[in-house]
Order: C-alpha cells, then structure tokens, then sequence
C-alpha cells in the first residue's frame, strides 16, 4: 500500500509539472467515457431500468396474442380475468395514453390522457407531489360511472400550469368534458410506460366519455387495456402462467362479442394469452424504435474509446521515451523492473480516474442532448429517467479500468524489457529508434479502427440518405398537410357529408390552393390500419390474402397528392354510405391478388368486419409509400372516407398550393374553424413530417459522422506525432542525404512515403475488419449494402487524404533541413 501511495504521489507531481499534456490527456479520455456513459444511459433508462416502484420483479403483464402480435383487453376481459384469477394480490388495468384535445385557459391543444384502475398509483408505491392520486373511490366500475378528476404528470404541470402549487382544484377540458385536478405526480415518473409520460391520467370508467364515437365501458369489441398483475407472495412466474392459460380458454368464451360474424368469433376464440414480466416497463414501441440504433452508437463509441487509449498510450510512450535515462538511474538506484511497470500503470490510472470523473459530469448533459435529438419532430417528448444509477456507475468504473490497463500497457512493456544498462549507455537517436517500432504498431492499431468507424459511419449516412431521397410515388414538393382536430362541444352535424364537401369546396376556392382533400391519416404514418385482403371468391380463412394497408380518403385525394390513376376511377362524392362498399388498390397489390390481370370490377374481402367482405374495385392507382418509410411495401387499399362516416374524423387535410405551402396555412386554418366543426392543431409540409419520420436515422447518422470524423482527427494526430517524431530522429541523416546532393523533392516525398505506407497497412488490415463489422448494422441498412463499393472508396480515399495531410508538415519540415546543422545534431 506504501508504494502504491508512493507511486501515486509521483504521478501527481510529474503530471503538475506538464500540465499540457496532462489537460490533453484528461479531455481526451473524459469525451470517450463520456460518451459511452452517456449512451449507456439512454440504454439503462429504456431497456434495463427496473420501475420505482415496491419490488417491481413481482409485476406482470398480461397481453392477448393474435399471430404472434401482442395485444390489448377489453374492459370485459378484465373483469373476468379478475375475477377468476388466483395468482395475483392485485391486477391492474390501464390505457397506454391516446392523444386527447384538452382546452385550457381557453387554449386547445393535444395532449396524452391515460386511463387506469383505481389501484395503479398504490401498486406502483407513488406518492404525489402535490394533492392526492386516482383512488378506488374515483372509480365505480359497477355502473360505469366515475368522477371527473384527473392527476397532472409533472411535465405537464410545469408547462402548462406554470408549476403552481394552486392548480390542485383547477379544472380542465379533456374533448369538451370537465375534469378537475387532485393531484400532481413526482419528477421522471411515467407509470408502466418509462419515456412516455402521460399529460393527464384519469379514471379508466372516464376514458369511454373522451373517445366521442359512443363506445361503452362493456364493449366487448373494443380492445384498449393493457393489464398488469402484482404476484402473490411465493408464487412465480411460471406458476402464474400456468395458472392463466388454463383459464383463458373460458375467458375468450365468456367475452366474445355478442354480434360477432362466424369468422371474427373464430379468430377472438383463437387468442393466445402472453404472460411476461413488466418490471421495467411496457414500451415495445419505444424500445423497438430506440434500442438497436442505441446499441450501434454504443458500439461506435466504444471503438473511439479505444482509439483514444490507443493515441493516449502513444502519447506515454513517446513521454516515456524521453524518460528513458531517468528510468534508468532510478533502476540503478535499486528499483526493479516491476516498480518501473507499477509506475506506468499508476499514471495512466490517475488519467483514467479523472477522466471518468470528468466523463460522469460530460454524461448528464450529453444523455440529456440525445434524448432530445432522438426526439425531435416526435409527437410527444420523450421523458426518461437519466439520474445514474448503479448499473451506470459500474459501466463508467469499468471504463476507467479498460482504459487504464489499455493506455498503461505500452509504456509498461516498454519499462519492463528496457535493460537499463543498455539504456544508461545508448545515444537518444537509438532508444527513440526502439520506441518507433511500438509507435508505428500503434498508429497502425489506429487505421484499423478508424477505418471500421468511418465504414460504419458511411453506410449510416449513406441508408439516411437513400431514405430521404427514396421515391415515395406521390409529390413532396408543395404539398401542405393540416392536422385536424375535432372541436369539444361542437354541435353534431345533421347531413356530415354537407359538411365534408363544404369544406373542400371553400378551401380549394382560396388563393393559392390548387387543390384539397382530406384522409383519416396524416402521411407518411407509421403502420396504419392493417388487414389481409383477399379476392372474395377465394375461401376465407384468418389467415388467407395479402396484408395490406388500408388509407380512408376523400375524393380528389390521390389528384392532390399525384398519385397518378392507372386503371378506373377515382372516387366521387357520390360514393358513400347509401352506394355499395368501393375501393382503388395499388399496383402492386392489385398484382398478387389478380395475377390475371383484370382487376377492375373485381370484388375482395379486407379483414373481418362484415361490411368489408364484399368491396368492388374501382380503380388501380400507382404505387405510393404512404405508410412506413423503411419498408419496401406498397399493398395500398385506398377506402372513401364517406363510407364510413360513423367510425372516422378528418386527421389529415392536404393541399396542393401554387407557392411555398406554409404562406396560406393561416388562412386556411381561419377557414377551417369558421366552419364551427374542427380546428387546425399544427400545420407541416409533407417534406417535413418526412422528415420528422426519419428523426431516428438522421440522428444516428449525425452522431456516427461526428464520432468517425473525431477519430479519423484522433488517428491522423497519432500520425502526424509519428512523423514529427521520425524526422527528428532521422536529421543527421536528412542532412548527410542533402550533402550528397539528394533533392528536396526527393527527402519530402520520403517521408510522405512512410505516412502513406502505413495507412495502406491499415487499409489492407483494416479492410475485413470494416467489412465484417459492417455485417452488423444489415438490419437497419436501407438501400446500401454492407459491401458498398462506392462507401468503402470513400473510406480509404479519405484515409489517404488523411496520411498525406499529416505526413506533409513533417515532410516540408524534413525537406528544409539546413544540412549544416543537421551533421552537428546528435
């Protein structure tokens, strides 16, 4: 212990006295853990990260599954699986947070309200910041009523009630309905959904008052719960599981919808029932959004700490070299070569510690940064727990650690192979000589890595870029898109269809519009409503057909978008719910259903529903990519809005304009609101929401560039020291070359030389490295393979560039070496 304090005691000082160097040292290795800590964050947060709640190992959820999909209950199935159930102290239900109009202080906006049982707040343990919390007594599930009341998240509270401590009692609008506030949660919590906190939770006997379509809290068709069990002391996972699949089979029988057609009982009595752990939460879409492009920037940063430990340990090498007869006495003096290695490792540790100190600190608003540039342009913020914990305070000393035994393990080597003697009696040039050789295997070390990182940074940039130049089969370029809310209170409209076509009609008449229509959806979306369609005359089966995506649309929607009609019709007015069920396909899906080709006038069935069994074709319009811009698909059903008035409001309204988009989006909200009906929430262009759909790409592909330009700088720093370094060593001989009347051109293209040969090395190394590394980032490559001819090019083209700039000072420097002092220099 004496000795290790000893050692410590010595670094202290010599790393004092060159603070430079030290500062350089320090900086470097704080931004490499930084990072890596900082990423980790994020993954903890989403992934790992338990909920606060009493012994969260004990919850569980419970989802139906219907081909392999998980999904929700309904209020029906709760009660019966509450009832019958032996496993659980408590089962919990709750809404996942649907987008809701709340107006307050005469302002209306969209915001996320969740739903839940009067025991989901004392399951989770929570305590209220402020008032009290949904109890039991807010909940009267036997008449399906409930009090009005509503508990602020703390985001919401602090931005939308100014954080004041009176907004216990103060009343809000959720879609027309008055609810008062009782309560106010803690900071960072977000209940079972960790990053997705809601604006209001209400009783779940309230959330059929704000759906506006007349569902009922025993609608047996309408799956909108998510169920969470607490275990019973000394009952397992396993033992619950078995315990509830034997009694779902009575369950999907107990509630099947009453008017259910032969084939909809058929697959609700096909349900599976999924029983999983829920201690970290339930956030698939989150986690599946987040997670693999998280673990990719894990993995690039990691590499840049590595290159870093490798630069730093070049950088103690080169400074053990000038130490090298200072070891030595202090060997003759009776220190041994184990003492020497300690010494070297004890410096890079005090290096590594500060910098993880430092890195902790970079971490909390780097982690803060990429929460915020993963969800820009995202309809809700995302909010996550980043306070570290003990998982994030063991990868970050696990850091240190690798990176002290990386930076110390090549001065080590050094100290313990150097024979003192030899050192004590060997001119500087030939000790320089012996560290050139360990000098260049790193520098090499270097090249490889940075040629992985910046192979992996192209393809990123690269899928970003085939993204967001893909052809989407409709016009971007002076489309306007207007996101629609209906009004709470508004009067219901007698003939809705009046109200359809005036609006179109007076919009289309403004300045500047060429054309509008409206859809359910704002495009490009995410999924969509999703069902496998089928000719009619095939057999039907849960499984049969094409899935197919399903766009309700007005008439002139796909003119407005340009999408261009390749056979048939485009929808008319007159196509509504007094007219037989029509619809316009996709090329490509009209394909795989009539391979015959004759597609028009055809009849198909699209899911389960009984008045989708029977949709004559009408039209076949070219290919768009409407929904989800990774995927290759492109089965479209394009359904008339007006023939199913009773189940869709307008999401979408687009205009095609003579000029820029936003200059008549004023205008054409104050029309839209005159009409009484519906307000405009937000007004983008469709390259925007493009755009915005693409936040997660273009993040990982902004963080990636950055990290590869970094150590591409790391790397060509490495170098440039390596040739500065050799230069010096060599100036007797420049100096005897330029004597014998050897030409500048020639000692500088010498030296150039040698920076180029070993960055080929570690092209030729680095090579299979990248390309096999590469292999991992293929499930979430677009349009790019891992093989890319052109990205590879690039790649070694840059590091070429990279050497030449590096290599050219020292050469210049090298090539106008006065050869009179270069003969007096030892």
């Amino acid at each position: 212990m004496g000795g290790f304090l000893l050692n410590l005691r010595y670094t202290l000082r010599g790393l004092a006295r060159n603070p430079g160097f030290t500062a350089v040292a320090v900086f470097s290795l704080a931004l490499g853990i930084g990072v890596n800590t900082a990423i980790f964050t994020l993954i903890n947060a989403l992934v790992f990260r338990e909920l606060a709640a009493p012994h969260p190992e004990d919850l569980v959820e419970l989802s139906a599954v219907n081909h392999g999909a998980k999904i929700t209950f309904s209020y029906p199935m709760f009660r019966e699986l509450e009832r019958r159930q032996q496993v659980f102290s408590s089962l919990v239900a709750w809404s996942p947070g649907m987008p809701n109009t709340i107006e307050l202080n005469g302002q209306l906006a969209e915001y996320r309200v969740q739903g839940v049982t009067g025991n989901y707040f004392s399951e989770l343990g929570v305590t209220p910041l402020l008032g009290r919390l949904i109890t039991q007594s807010d909940v009267d599930a036997r008449s399906g009523n409930s009090v009005q009341v509503a508990v602020a998240g703390y985001e919401f509270w602090q931005s939308q009630l100014g954080g004041a401590s009176d907004a216990i009692g103060k009343q809000v609008r959720i879609e027309g309905q008055p609810f008062t506030i009782i309560g106010v949660t803690r900071p960072w919590f977000s209940g079972m959904t960790p990053g997705k906190p809601s604006a209001l939770t209400v009783p779940v006997t309230a959330i059929p008052l704000l759906s506006g379509r007349g569902i009922t809290l025993e609608e047996r068709a309408v799956l909108w719960l998510h169920l969470t069990g607490r275990l019973k002391s000394g009952v397992t996972l396993p033992q619950a599981r078995a315990q509830l699949q034997s009694l779902w089979p009575d369950v999907r029988s107990a509630t099947v919808p009453a008017d259910a057609t032969d084939l909809r009982r058929q697959i609700f009595l096909s349900l599976g029932l999924d029983v999983s752990s829920a201690a970290t939460g339930v956030v698939p879409d989150l986690r599946n959004e987040y997670s693999r492009p998280l673990y990719v920037l894990l993995g690039i940063v990691g590499v840049l700490l590595l290159l870093a430990c490798v630069n730093l340990a070049n950088l103690l090498l080169a400074r053990a070299v000038t130490r090298t007869q200072e070891m030595s006495v202090r060997v003759a003096l009776g220190a041994s070569r184990w003492q020497l290695a300690r010494q070297a490792f004890a410096e890079s540790l005090v290096l590594a510690s500060a910098g993880a100190l430092a890195g902790l600190v970079f971490a909390r608003w780097a982690s803060e940064f990429l929460v915020g540039l993963f969800s820009r342009g995202a309809a809700a913020p995302i909010v996550l727990d980043l306070r570290p914990d003990g998982r994030v305070l063991l990868a970050a000393s696990a850091a240190a650690a690798l990176t002290a035994l990386l930076c110390g393990l090549a001065p080590a080597w050094r100290a313990w192979r150097e024979a003192p003697s030899a050192a004590l009696q060997m001119p500087a040039r030939s000790v320089a000589g012996r560290s050139g050789r360990l000098g260049r295997i790193l520098i090499l070390t270097q090249v490889v890595m940075s040629m992985v990182l910046l192979l992996g940074a192209g393809l990123l940039v690269r899928t970003f870029q085939k993204l967001a130049s893909q052809e989407l089969g409709f016009e971007k370029e002076r489309l306007l898109e207007l996101e629609l809310n209906p009004r709470p209170g508004s009067p219901p409209q007698v003939f809705p269809q009046a109200y359809y076509v005036q609006l179109i009609n007076s919009i289309a008449a403004l300045p500047g519009v060429v054309s509008a229509s409206f859809s359910e959806e704002l495009y490009p979306a995410d999924e969509g409503w999703h069902e496998n369609a089928a000719p009619a005359a095939s057999e039907p089966g849960p499984t049969t057909g094409v899935l197919a995506r399903a766009a309700f649309v007005s008439p002139g929607f796909l003119q407005t978008l340009g999408i261009r009609l390749l056979q048939g019709r485009d929808f008319e007015w007159q196509d509504d719910g007094s007219h037989p069920e029509v619809a316009i396909l996709s090329r490509h899906l009209a394909e795989k259903l009539f391979p015959q080709g004759q597609v028009v006038g055809q009849r198909l069935r699209f899911g389960v529903l009984p008045e989708h069994q029977a949709i004559e074709i009408v039209g076949v319009a070219r290919d768009a990519r409407l929904f989800n811009l990774h995927s290759g698909s492109a089965d479209m059903l394009y359904l008339p809005s007006l023939q199913h008035l009773q189940n869709m409001h307008i999401g979408g309204l687009f205009l095609r304009t003579q000029g820029p988009p936003l200059a008549i989006a004023r205008s054409v909200a104050r029309q839209v609101e005159s009409l009484g009906r519906d307000y405009v929430l937000r007004s983008r262009t469709v390259e925007q929401l493009a755009g915005e759909q693409l936040g997660v790409e273009r993040a990982v592909a902004i963080l990636s560039g950055f990290f590869a330009g970094l150590a591409l700088l790391l790397a060509s720093v490495g170098l440039f020291g390596l040739m500065s370094h050799a230069v010096s060593r060599r100036t007797r001989e420049i100096g005897i070359r330029s004597v014998l009347g050897e030409q500048r051109a020639a000692i500088l293209w010498s030296v150039l030389r040698e920076a180029l040969g070993l960055v080929l090395a570690g092209v030729a190394l680095g090579t299979p490295c990248a390309l096999a590394a590469g292999r991992l980032l293929e499930d979430i490559l677009f349009g790019v393979t891992t093989y890319d001819a052109f990205t590879l090019a690039a790649v070694v083209a840059v590091l070429l560039a990279a050497a030449l700039v590096a290599g050219y000072l020292p050469a210049r420097r090298a090539a106008a070496v006065d050869p009179v002092v270069a003969l007096r220099a030892e």
